[in-house]
Protein backbone atom coordinates (compact mmCIF):
# COMPACT_ATOMS: atom_id res chain seq x y z
CA UNK A 1 0.00 0.00 0.00
CA UNK A 2 1.58 3.59 -1.15
CA UNK A 3 2.08 5.91 2.10
CA UNK A 4 -0.75 8.17 0.46
CA UNK A 5 -3.01 6.10 0.94
CA UNK A 6 -3.04 5.32 4.80
CA UNK A 7 -2.54 9.30 5.96
CA UNK A 8 -5.91 9.64 5.54
CA UNK A 9 -7.28 6.46 7.35
CA UNK A 10 -5.12 6.57 10.34
CA UNK A 11 -6.52 10.50 11.05
CA UNK A 12 -10.02 9.04 10.85
CA UNK A 13 -9.10 6.80 13.52
CA UNK A 14 -7.76 9.00 15.72
CA UNK A 15 -10.53 11.40 15.07
CA UNK A 16 -13.20 8.78 16.26
CA UNK A 17 -11.14 8.00 18.85
CA UNK A 18 -10.66 11.58 20.41
CA UNK A 19 -15.08 11.66 19.56
CA UNK A 20 -15.07 8.65 22.16
CA UNK A 21 -12.56 9.88 24.80
CA UNK A 22 -14.85 13.20 24.68
CA UNK A 23 -17.97 11.59 25.45
CA UNK A 24 -16.52 9.77 28.09
CA UNK A 25 -15.10 12.67 30.11
CA UNK A 26 -18.98 14.21 29.25
CA UNK A 27 -20.27 11.39 30.64
CA UNK A 28 -17.94 11.33 33.77
CA UNK A 29 -18.85 14.92 34.22
CA UNK A 30 -22.67 14.68 34.13
CA UNK A 31 -22.30 11.32 36.51
CA UNK A 32 -20.45 13.96 38.80
CA UNK A 33 -22.74 16.32 38.74
CA UNK A 34 -25.49 14.40 38.95
CA UNK A 35 -24.05 12.68 42.60
CA UNK A 36 -23.20 16.49 43.32
CA UNK A 37 -26.67 17.45 42.93
CA UNK A 38 -28.17 13.46 44.42
CA UNK A 39 -25.83 14.47 47.47
CA UNK A 40 -27.08 18.36 48.09
CA UNK A 41 -30.38 17.16 47.87
CA UNK A 42 -29.82 14.40 50.22
CA UNK A 43 -28.37 17.09 52.91
CA UNK A 44 -31.26 19.77 51.87
CA UNK A 45 -34.06 17.31 52.94
CA UNK A 46 -31.99 16.73 55.98
CA UNK A 47 -30.78 20.09 56.97
CA UNK A 48 -33.85 21.40 59.31
CA UNK A 49 -34.67 24.56 61.40
CA UNK A 50 -36.16 24.30 65.05
CA UNK A 51 -37.31 26.21 67.27
CA UNK A 52 -36.20 26.03 70.79
CA UNK A 53 -38.50 27.14 73.80
CA UNK A 54 -36.72 26.46 77.09
CA UNK A 55 -38.70 28.19 80.43
CA UNK A 56 -39.10 31.68 78.97
CA UNK A 57 -36.04 31.32 76.37
CA UNK A 58 -36.59 30.86 72.47
CA UNK A 59 -33.96 29.84 70.42
CA UNK A 60 -33.64 28.90 66.61
CA UNK A 61 -31.30 25.83 65.71
CA UNK A 62 -30.22 24.28 62.60
CA UNK A 63 -29.29 20.33 62.71
CA UNK A 64 -29.40 17.31 60.31
CA UNK A 65 -30.89 15.27 63.71
CA UNK A 66 -33.38 12.80 62.76
CA UNK A 67 -35.05 12.85 66.26
CA UNK A 68 -35.48 14.76 69.23
CA UNK A 69 -33.02 13.08 71.51
CA UNK A 70 -30.62 13.12 68.94
CA UNK A 71 -31.05 16.87 69.12
CA UNK A 72 -31.00 17.47 72.31
CA UNK A 73 -27.54 15.34 72.97
CA UNK A 74 -26.60 17.21 69.70
CA UNK A 75 -26.80 20.78 71.55
CA UNK A 76 -26.17 19.75 74.80
CA UNK A 77 -29.44 20.91 76.39
CA UNK A 78 -29.56 18.78 79.69
CA UNK A 79 -32.91 17.32 81.10
CA UNK A 80 -33.37 17.13 85.08
CA UNK A 81 -35.13 13.92 86.12
CA UNK A 82 -38.77 15.61 86.33
CA UNK A 83 -37.76 17.79 83.49
CA UNK A 84 -40.34 17.32 80.39
CA UNK A 85 -39.58 17.84 76.49
CA UNK A 86 -42.48 18.10 73.86
CA UNK A 87 -42.95 16.51 71.66
CA UNK A 88 -40.94 13.07 72.99
CA UNK A 89 -37.31 12.21 72.64
CA UNK A 90 -38.39 9.18 70.19
CA UNK A 91 -40.44 11.79 68.06
CA UNK A 92 -38.82 12.68 64.95
CA UNK A 93 -37.46 16.67 63.53
CA UNK A 94 -39.57 18.02 60.95
CA UNK A 95 -38.64 21.39 59.07
CA UNK A 96 -39.93 24.04 61.25
CA UNK A 97 -40.71 21.98 64.60
CA UNK A 98 -41.32 23.58 67.88
CA UNK A 99 -39.40 21.66 70.75
CA UNK A 100 -40.63 23.01 74.31
CA UNK A 101 -38.74 22.17 77.58
CA UNK A 102 -40.33 22.19 80.86
CA UNK A 103 -38.31 22.80 83.70
CA UNK A 104 -39.55 21.08 86.95
CA UNK A 105 -39.07 23.09 89.99
CA UNK A 106 -40.14 22.14 93.87
CA UNK A 107 -43.73 22.98 95.27
CA UNK A 108 -44.40 21.98 98.99
CA UNK A 109 -48.33 20.51 99.41
CA UNK A 110 -49.61 20.86 102.95
CA UNK A 111 -52.47 18.79 103.40
CA UNK A 112 -54.03 17.71 107.07
CA UNK A 113 -51.07 18.93 108.83
CA UNK A 114 -48.64 16.69 106.23
CA UNK A 115 -46.10 18.08 103.63
CA UNK A 116 -44.99 16.94 100.89
CA UNK A 117 -42.27 18.16 98.30
CA UNK A 118 -43.64 17.82 94.55
CA UNK A 119 -41.91 18.59 91.53
CA UNK A 120 -44.22 20.21 88.77
CA UNK A 121 -43.78 22.15 85.21
CA UNK A 122 -47.17 23.69 86.15
CA UNK A 123 -47.63 27.72 86.32
CA UNK A 124 -50.54 28.11 88.13
CA UNK A 125 -51.87 26.48 91.05
CA UNK A 126 -55.24 25.80 89.35
CA UNK A 127 -52.63 23.40 86.95
CA UNK A 128 -50.54 22.25 90.27
CA UNK A 129 -53.40 20.53 91.86
CA UNK A 130 -54.64 19.34 88.30
CA UNK A 131 -51.21 17.46 87.31
CA UNK A 132 -50.69 15.75 90.89
CA UNK A 133 -54.58 14.44 90.28
CA UNK A 134 -55.61 16.62 93.62
CA UNK A 135 -59.54 17.71 92.83
CA UNK A 136 -61.15 19.93 95.35
CA UNK A 137 -64.66 19.88 96.48
CA UNK A 138 -67.17 22.15 96.54
CA UNK A 139 -65.81 23.90 99.81
CA UNK A 140 -62.88 22.43 100.19
CA UNK A 141 -60.05 26.02 100.51
CA UNK A 142 -56.60 26.42 98.62
CA UNK A 143 -53.92 28.97 99.61
CA UNK A 144 -53.24 30.90 97.18
CA UNK A 145 -55.96 31.11 95.10
CA UNK A 146 -56.23 28.77 91.85
CA UNK A 147 -55.07 31.80 89.47
CA UNK A 148 -52.11 32.84 91.30
CA UNK A 149 -48.84 31.62 89.77
CA UNK A 150 -46.12 29.13 91.36
CA UNK A 151 -42.60 30.25 91.97
CA UNK A 152 -40.10 27.60 93.36
CA UNK A 153 -40.33 26.13 96.90
CA UNK A 154 -43.50 27.78 97.65
CA UNK A 155 -46.47 26.33 99.94
CA UNK A 156 -49.30 25.28 98.47
CA UNK A 157 -52.66 24.66 101.64
CA UNK A 158 -55.13 22.54 100.45
CA UNK A 159 -57.91 22.33 103.46
CA UNK A 160 -60.77 19.67 103.38
CA UNK A 161 -63.65 21.16 104.57
CA UNK A 162 -66.60 18.61 105.83
CA UNK A 163 -70.44 20.04 106.47
CA UNK A 164 -72.12 17.50 108.34
CA UNK A 165 -75.76 17.64 110.07
CA UNK A 166 -76.71 15.52 113.17
CA UNK A 167 -79.25 14.91 115.38
CA UNK A 168 -78.32 15.74 119.13
CA UNK A 169 -79.92 16.14 122.56
CA UNK A 170 -79.58 18.32 125.36
CA UNK A 171 -81.39 19.32 128.63
CA UNK A 172 -82.86 21.71 129.63
CA UNK A 173 -82.09 22.99 132.77
CA UNK A 174 -85.49 23.53 135.17
CA UNK A 175 -85.81 26.48 136.54
CA UNK A 176 -85.77 27.70 140.66
CA UNK A 177 -88.80 29.91 141.80
CA UNK A 178 -88.00 31.31 145.65
CA UNK A 179 -91.24 32.14 147.48
CA UNK A 180 -90.22 33.77 151.03
CA UNK A 181 -92.14 32.43 154.49
CA UNK A 182 -91.77 34.26 157.37
CA UNK A 183 -92.35 31.18 159.48
CA UNK A 184 -88.85 30.15 158.47
CA UNK A 185 -85.63 30.93 160.39
CA UNK A 186 -84.04 33.91 158.12
CA UNK A 187 -81.04 32.14 156.08
CA UNK A 188 -82.88 28.28 156.08
CA UNK A 189 -84.22 27.16 152.63
CA UNK A 190 -87.30 24.33 152.28
CA UNK A 191 -87.52 22.43 149.15
CA UNK A 192 -91.36 22.40 148.62
CA UNK A 193 -91.31 20.82 145.24
CA UNK A 194 -88.83 18.67 143.09
CA UNK A 195 -87.57 20.09 139.64
CA UNK A 196 -86.20 18.06 136.67
CA UNK A 197 -84.58 18.78 133.49
CA UNK A 198 -86.47 18.80 130.14
CA UNK A 199 -85.11 17.41 126.87
CA UNK A 200 -84.46 19.14 123.34
CA UNK A 201 -83.77 17.58 120.30
CA UNK A 202 -81.42 19.76 117.51
CA UNK A 203 -80.81 19.22 114.41
CA UNK A 204 -76.92 20.77 114.27
CA UNK A 205 -74.86 21.59 111.33
CA UNK A 206 -71.48 21.45 111.92
CA UNK A 207 -68.00 22.46 109.80
CA UNK A 208 -64.61 20.80 109.82
CA UNK A 209 -61.27 21.48 108.42
CA UNK A 210 -59.22 18.57 108.09
CA UNK A 211 -61.03 16.91 110.29
CA UNK A 212 -61.42 20.12 113.43
CA UNK A 213 -64.54 21.25 114.01
CA UNK A 214 -64.35 24.92 113.11
CA UNK A 215 -68.56 25.99 113.21
CA UNK A 216 -71.39 24.33 115.30
CA UNK A 217 -74.99 25.40 114.11
CA UNK A 218 -78.24 24.62 115.39
CA UNK A 219 -80.72 24.87 112.50
CA UNK A 220 -83.50 23.04 113.76
CA UNK A 221 -84.70 22.50 117.41
CA UNK A 222 -87.84 20.79 119.12
CA UNK A 223 -88.57 20.29 123.01
CA UNK A 224 -89.63 16.92 123.60
CA UNK A 225 -90.09 16.62 127.63
CA UNK A 226 -91.03 20.02 128.93
CA UNK A 227 -88.60 20.62 132.24
CA UNK A 228 -90.79 20.83 135.99
CA UNK A 229 -89.64 24.09 137.99
CA UNK A 230 -88.33 23.91 141.40
CA UNK A 231 -89.94 25.61 144.21
CA UNK A 232 -87.98 26.72 147.38
CA UNK A 233 -89.44 28.64 150.27
CA UNK A 234 -86.38 30.68 151.80
CA UNK A 235 -86.78 31.88 155.68
CA UNK A 236 -87.40 35.78 156.34
CA UNK A 237 -87.92 35.31 160.11
CA UNK A 238 -85.39 37.44 161.97
CA UNK A 239 -85.62 35.19 165.26
CA UNK A 240 -85.07 32.02 166.70
CA UNK A 241 -86.03 30.15 170.36
CA UNK A 242 -84.22 28.92 172.07
CA UNK A 243 -84.71 27.81 175.87
CA UNK A 244 -88.34 29.36 175.62
CA UNK A 245 -86.96 32.43 175.04
CA UNK A 246 -86.76 34.58 171.29
CA UNK A 247 -83.72 36.05 170.03
CA UNK A 248 -83.69 38.40 167.48
CA UNK A 249 -80.32 38.51 164.89
CA UNK A 250 -79.14 40.27 162.11
CA UNK A 251 -77.74 37.66 159.89
CA UNK A 252 -76.73 33.84 159.10
CA UNK A 253 -72.95 33.67 158.49
CA UNK A 254 -71.79 30.28 157.13
CA UNK A 255 -68.73 29.51 158.43
CA UNK A 256 -65.21 26.94 158.48
CA UNK A 257 -64.86 26.83 162.21
CA UNK A 258 -61.88 24.83 163.77
CA UNK A 259 -60.56 24.97 167.37
CA UNK A 260 -57.89 26.01 169.54
CA UNK A 261 -56.67 25.67 173.14
CA UNK A 262 -54.61 28.66 175.37
CA UNK A 263 -51.29 27.47 174.54
CA UNK A 264 -50.54 27.52 178.26
CA UNK A 265 -48.14 24.27 179.73
CA UNK A 266 -51.53 23.04 181.54
CA UNK A 267 -53.17 22.64 178.20
CA UNK A 268 -51.43 20.11 176.84
CA UNK A 269 -50.41 22.32 173.38
CA UNK A 270 -47.19 21.14 172.31
CA UNK A 271 -44.64 23.79 172.74
CA UNK A 272 -41.29 24.39 170.65
CA UNK A 273 -38.13 25.36 171.70
CA UNK A 274 -37.97 29.18 171.17
CA UNK A 275 -41.62 28.27 173.32
CA UNK A 276 -44.20 29.01 171.03
CA UNK A 277 -47.31 27.26 171.75
CA UNK A 278 -48.96 25.43 168.64
CA UNK A 279 -52.15 27.11 168.96
CA UNK A 280 -51.11 30.29 170.00
CA UNK A 281 -48.01 30.87 169.78
CA UNK A 282 -46.14 33.27 172.27
CA UNK A 283 -49.76 34.97 172.99
CA UNK A 284 -50.07 31.39 175.24
CA UNK A 285 -50.43 33.60 178.97
CA UNK A 286 -54.10 32.60 179.45
CA UNK A 287 -55.99 35.66 178.12
CA UNK A 288 -57.70 36.59 174.90
CA UNK A 289 -57.71 39.38 172.54
CA UNK A 290 -60.18 41.57 174.78
CA UNK A 291 -58.21 40.49 177.74
CA UNK A 292 -60.23 38.23 179.49
CA UNK A 293 -59.62 34.99 181.38
CA UNK A 294 -59.43 32.31 178.22
CA UNK A 295 -61.76 29.95 180.12
CA UNK A 296 -63.84 27.28 178.17
CA UNK A 297 -67.83 28.37 178.40
CA UNK A 298 -70.30 25.42 178.20
CA UNK A 299 -72.85 27.34 175.40
CA UNK A 300 -75.33 28.17 177.79
CA UNK A 301 -76.77 32.20 177.44
CA UNK A 302 -74.98 32.57 181.13
CA UNK A 303 -71.86 30.69 180.37
CA UNK A 304 -71.30 31.40 176.63
CA UNK A 305 -68.43 29.69 174.42
CA UNK A 306 -65.08 31.86 173.76
CA UNK A 307 -64.86 32.07 169.67
CA UNK A 308 -61.83 34.12 167.60
CA UNK A 309 -63.25 35.82 164.78
CA UNK A 310 -62.74 38.36 162.02
CA UNK A 311 -63.53 41.43 163.56
CA UNK A 312 -64.24 42.79 160.01
CA UNK A 313 -66.93 40.01 160.02
CA UNK A 314 -67.85 39.46 163.39
CA UNK A 315 -67.20 42.56 165.44
CA UNK A 316 -65.65 41.32 169.01
CA UNK A 317 -67.82 41.31 171.65
CA UNK A 318 -70.59 39.80 169.43
CA UNK A 319 -73.02 37.25 170.59
CA UNK A 320 -73.63 34.73 168.33
CA UNK A 321 -75.73 31.50 168.51
CA UNK A 322 -73.87 28.47 167.41
CA UNK A 323 -75.88 25.42 165.24
CA UNK A 324 -75.15 22.68 167.41
CA UNK A 325 -73.05 24.51 170.27
CA UNK A 326 -74.85 26.86 171.40
CA UNK A 327 -74.23 30.37 172.62
CA UNK A 328 -70.60 32.20 172.40
CA UNK A 329 -69.09 35.34 172.20
CA UNK A 330 -66.48 37.06 170.54
CA UNK A 331 -63.50 37.75 172.70
CA UNK A 332 -60.17 36.80 170.75
CA UNK A 333 -58.56 36.65 167.44
CA UNK A 334 -56.32 35.26 164.80
CA UNK A 335 -53.36 35.36 162.01
CA UNK A 336 -55.39 32.46 160.10
CA UNK A 337 -59.13 33.72 161.36
CA UNK A 338 -59.86 36.05 158.26
CA UNK A 339 -63.16 36.01 156.75
CA UNK A 340 -66.03 33.47 157.28
CA UNK A 341 -63.60 31.63 159.63
CA UNK A 342 -64.26 30.95 163.54
CA UNK A 343 -62.08 29.37 166.29
CA UNK A 344 -63.97 27.38 168.70
CA UNK A 345 -61.83 27.74 172.45
CA UNK A 346 -61.36 23.96 174.09
CA UNK A 347 -59.38 24.24 177.59
CA UNK A 348 -57.56 20.63 176.12
CA UNK A 349 -55.27 20.53 173.67
CA UNK A 350 -56.62 16.72 172.96
CA UNK A 351 -60.57 18.64 172.83
CA UNK A 352 -59.85 21.11 170.06
CA UNK A 353 -57.71 18.67 168.31
CA UNK A 354 -61.03 16.00 168.48
CA UNK A 355 -63.13 19.23 166.93
CA UNK A 356 -61.03 19.04 163.58
CA UNK A 357 -62.30 21.37 161.08
CA UNK A 358 -66.62 21.92 160.38
CA UNK A 359 -68.92 23.82 158.40
CA UNK A 360 -71.58 25.39 161.25
CA UNK A 361 -74.34 28.19 161.04
CA UNK A 362 -73.43 31.41 163.26
CA UNK A 363 -76.41 33.55 163.89
CA UNK A 364 -75.03 37.13 165.06
CA UNK A 365 -77.69 38.20 167.52
CA UNK A 366 -78.63 41.59 168.58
Amino acid sequence: MEESDEGPLCRQIEKRRGKRQKRTKIIAIYLLLLAVAFVACFYALRWKTVVVIDGEEKAQFSTFCGTVEQFLDEKDLKLGAYDKVIPGKDEKIKKGSYIVIKRAFPVILEMQDKEQEIWTHAKTVAEFLQETGLYLGNEDLVAPGLSEPLSPGQTVKVTRVTRERRIETEAIPFRTIRVANPRLEQGLVKVVKEGSDGLRENIVETVTHDGKEVSREIIFSRTIEEPVEQVLEYGTKDSFSRGGRTFDFQKVIEVIATAYCPGTPGSGCPVDGRGAAQCTGFHNDGYTYTGIKAVAGDGSLENPHIIAVDPAVIPLKSLVFIEGYGFARAEDTGSAIMGNRIDLFFDRHHDAWIFGRKTLKVYLLN
